[in-house]
């Protein structure tokens, strides 16, 4: 729908790492909050800077998930299309904070026309709207007049209040509240949704509805796939530690077996471990990066996040730590107790 397949393996980006565009990572960002499942959203001029046939379908798609998910979307659109206008239950007009209209959107144009406004040739009807609340844009239909026109915000409200559009507005939520509070069939059927939608292990009174290890898991897998598309930092740090154990290596070879090669040798092998803990500082700024992202998704516990970062580092200075250390095979492990037994022996 939003057409940013084609990222699934490109990092967002940011001033300093190069990334997907800005259109693209507008559309990441309204499919983040559409992913959600959240009840009730609300979305403050999401189609700016996406092109009108990606601003339609963004539009569309939230008009299948109220209707199929039973989710409510207040959305503030800026020149928002007729094709787009059409798609919404309610519209509402709002002029310095006050409430001036609120209703079916086919019968918005028609009432402002009935105050005396006037629609210009080929102006799109939230184009009308927004005129109508503008000193500057406005214009009277002929024998009005801004004496006979409601056009300050007061005056506007008052008006609203007056027609039958308020009246049926009331009558409605009225209508809404008495059925909740009579009525338990609702309410009994949304916890037992809500309860059929947490997986096991997750507990009948938490908020989510995925226990803490499923949390954890699915937040490593998540945590593996961002380190898999900074593919040149994984290519450079194993290639570094290669090198390094390279080297490590060569100053093995033709060891005394006395008391100056067991020095050499007990340095050597603090040099892996030396080297993993200097790799792992360039670390601490990745993790600090993405925190305020994770404040932002509030789906799961932070505890979860954290050990889930903690294990694909910890993966990862494992692996890097069995490139570094020359001895880990069984072979060369053998070779090593050999001579340092033959060291302690002559030195003895």
């Amino acid at each position: 729908m939003l057409n940013i397949s084609h990222t699934k393996s490109t990092l967002v980006g940011d001033e300093f790492v190069p990334g997907i565009s800005g259109g693209e990572r507008k559309r990441v960002s309204v499919a983040e909050m559409m992913a959600t499942r959240a009840r009730v959203q609300s979305w403050d001029n999401s189609t700016r800077g996406l092109d009108a046939s990606t601003a339609l379908d963004f539009v569309k798609g939230l008009r299948i998930m109220t209707d199929v998910l039973g989710q409510t979307a207040f959305v503030s659109l800026y020149q928002a299309g007729e094709s787009i206008y059409d798609l919404f239950d309610k519209v509402i007009v709002l002029d310095h904070g006050r409430q001036v209209y609120f209703g079916p959107p086919s019968e918005a144009r028609a009432y402002f026309e009935d105050l005396g406004f006037r629609s210009l040739p080929r102006q799109s009807t939230p184009d009308y709207l927004v005129g109508c609340t503008d000193p500057h844009g406005r214009q009277f239909a002929p024998g009005r007049s801004s004496p006979s026109v409601p056009s300050t915000p007061e005056a506007l409200e008052m008006a609203f209040q007056a027609s039958n559009h308020y009246k049926t507005l009331m009558s409605d939520l009225a209508t809404y509240k008495k059925e909740q509070e009579e009525e338990e069939k609702d309410q009994k059927a949304f916890r037992a949704a809500v309860i059929a939608d947490k997986r096991k292990g997750a507990a009948k009174k938490s908020p989510y509805t995925l226990g803490f290890a499923g949390q954890v898991k699915a937040l490593t897998v998540r945590q593996f796939q961002m380190r898999l598309q900074d593919r040149f930092q994984i290519v450079s740090s194993y290639l570094l530690n290669l090198w390094v154990a390279f080297v490590t290596g060569i100053v093995y070879l033709n060891l005394p077996l006395t008391g100056a090669g067991g020095f050499v040798r007990a340095t050597l092998l603090f040099v892996g471990p030396l080297m993993v803990v200097f790799d792992s500082q360039g670390e601490v700024g990745l993790m600090m990066v993405g925190r305020s992202i994770l404040d932002k998704q509030v789906s799961w516990r932070k505890s979860s996040s954290e050990i889930a970062i903690v294990l694909m580092h910890t993966h990862r200075q494992a692996s890097v730590c069995t490139d570094e250390q020359p001895t880990r095979s069984p072979t060369c492990l053998q070779i090593f107790r050999s001579r340092l037994l033959g060291c302690l022996s002559t030195t003895s």
